[in-house]
């Protein structure tokens, strides 16, 4: 009975999980297809602006909010930052991936204001013209609508190969005023 039990279980999730995989979240969507939840419409509109402005990336963000890399170390930049470092962050990020694509977003709710995602990005980096390939894992949590906290895994060798080295990650992904 206990390994019947497991075995169900097992399959219910695997069920579940299989059916969340294969609703892909394109945040270029197809007319008439609307996000299932608050946090797919905010990180379908994070995705757009990061294509528009530093400005527009941070007005998704609660002023409270606080923004994570994980493996940012690994490059000698910061990887806990608040609300004025990340919009630092980002003048600097944005302008040198120009029209970053991102494409395969999926968006899994937790819980009511809990979220996690995954979305492959890639952009023709002008300094060294390589292109820059990333899959991103984003844990986020909202608040009053908007992102509070954003937590960002993503492979620090990829970056190194797209802008050329250590220094150049260093120099281009920091928080000081831009």
């Amino acid at each position: 009975m206990k390994v019947h039990s497991i075995l169900l279980t097992t399959m219910l999730f695997s069920s579940a999980v299989y059916a969340q995989n294969n609703r892909q979240v394109n945040p270029r969507k197809a007319p008439g297809q609307v996000p299932q939840n608050q946090g797919e419409m905010i990180f379908n509109q994070l995705l757009n602006a990061f294509n528009q402005s530093a400005d527009e990336v941070v007005a998704l963000f609660h002023h409270e909010a606080v923004i994570e890399f994980p493996y940012a170390p690994s490059l000698g930049t910061a990887s806990k930052l608040n609300f004025k470092e990340y919009h630092n962050y980002m003048k600097g990020a944005l302008s040198h991936m120009p029209g970053i694509h991102f494409e395969n977003a999926r968006v899994y709710q937790v819980n009511k204001n809990t979220y996690w995602a995954e979305v492959h990005g890639e952009a023709h980096i002008p300094s060294t013209g390589k292109l820059y390939q990333q899959d991103y894992v984003i844990h986020f949590t909202l608040k009053e609508d908007k992102i509070n906290f954003y937590k960002e895994y993503w492979d620090p060798v990829a970056g190194i190969k797209a802008f050329g080295n250590q220094k150049a990650m260093e120099e281009i992904f920091n928080t000081k005023n831009k």
